[in-house]
């Protein structure tokens, strides 16, 4: 399953913490398309996860970012 370029977003920031010193929360903020990037348009999304979850994200996304310096094939993985 190839995903629609057309709807994937582009991050523009992100921020993370403790929900209730329990949840892991991070809030991502992004454009949605070229043109709201362009013109400075964003978009936040508040996302709260359990501790594990947390951490399966933080290594999914290292890992990600590794394979990307490597210039590795696109991975369309999706948990």
């Amino acid at each position: 399953m190839k995903p629609d370029m057309d709807l994937i977003g582009a991050l523009t920031s992100f921020s993370v913490g403790t929900l209730d010193g329990r949840d892991a929360m991070m809030v991502i903020e992004l454009a949605t398309t070229p043109e709201e990037y362009e013109r400075g348009i964003r978009h936040q999304m508040p996302v709260a996860m359990t501790p594990e979850h947390a951490r399966e994200l933080g290594e999914a996304l290292l890992l990600a970012a590794k394979a990307a310096l490597m210039g590795e094939a696109a991975s369309y993985a999706f948990n």
